[in-house]
């Protein structure tokens, strides 16, 4: 071995160890910036004089978002079913801080894809219906022009027909899709049990602001 490939082969091997030694504390460092990107977040949204503040979903509150989402329906989902989504997209709409629009979004667009499916209870939580799931999927590109995008997911449960089609339900799963989390004021829309709500309360109305600014 020449001394040269001997000297590239030294190089390659340091560089080697010091990629090994450093993930971990780059990992960690991108991991508490995150953690103190939602913190400062919601520090500054104040606290309703209604009851508990809306907490904002994690991966949703680590980048800026761009406040116009482009939304359209999973080929599934029955005709009777999307009158409620589309109230939902309503409600959020009349806000001012989001601008939901119908259509397939391209490229940097945020989207909202709305779906049905049919999951039965748990045996193993006899009490607990689940009557809807729904969340972002925030997708992160680093380079040159830099940006990040939500391709969200909100769906109805259709597999217990006596519930019926609760726009409330719709309107508490889009509000998981563009990033707002489980609330403990019964008064928010996002409290994990439906209460039947048709409109944001004060809290989910400061969050939403907040995360849209």
């Amino acid at each position: 071995m020449t001394k040269r490939r001997c000297g590239l082969l030294i190089i390659a091997i340091v560089s080697f160890i010091f990629l090994i030694w450093e993930f971990p504390r780059n990992f960690q460092s991108k991991f508490i910036q995150a953690e103190h990107a939602i913190q400062t977040l919601e520090t500054a949204i104040p606290r309703p004089k209604d009851g508990a503040p809306t907490p904002i979903e994690k991966i949703a509150g680590e980048h800026p978002l761009r406040r116009t989402y482009y939304y359209h329906f999973d080929a599934k989902v029955p005709s009777e079913v999307r009158p409620a989504f589309e109230k939902a997209v309503m409600v959020y709409n009349q806000t001012g801080a989001v601008h939901l629009i119908p259509g397939t979004p391209r490229g940097r667009q945020n989207g909202i894809t709305f779906f049905t499916y049919h999951r039965e209870a748990d045996d193993q939580r006899p009490n607990y219906l689940e009557l809807g799931e729904g969340g972002p999927e925030i997708e992160r590109y680093v380079g040159l022009g830099t940006y990040t995008i939500n391709r969200a997911h909100a769906g109805m449960n259709l597999a217990h027909p006596q519930t019926g089609i609760r726009t409330s339900v719709a309107i508490h799963e889009v509000g998981h899709a563009i990033g707002l989390d489980h609330s403990e004021s019964r008064r928010s829309v996002m409290y994990p049990m439906d209460q039947g709500h048709l409109k944001l309360s004060a809290a989910d109305l400061k969050t939403l602001h907040a995360l849209y600014i």
